[in-house]
């Protein structure tokens, strides 16, 4: 017996998942929190990428990384 295919995606659910969209939601993360943020891929296609914290994300699956500067210090 062979495996449905899986459902096409709907265009809302395509942009939530770009990378485009990750990279928007790091830099909002990275502002809030006050640290360095990393985009990593995760291996689920109905979750390509998640944002963390840049400590936290492992080397071979970091995708693109925010970094935070504060121009308030002296």
């Amino acid at each position: 017996m062979t495996e449905p295919a899986p459902p096409a995606r709907s265009s809302k659910r395509a942009r939530l998942c770009s990378i485009e969209n990750a990279n928007r939601i790091a830099t909002k993360v990275a502002e809030h929190v006050q640290s360095d943020t990393a985009v990593v891929k995760t291996g689920n296609p109905l979750q390509p990428f998640r944002v963390v914290l840049a400590s936290k994300a492992a080397p071979g699956r970091t995708v693109s990384r925010v970094l935070t500067c504060n121009d308030d210090d002296p």
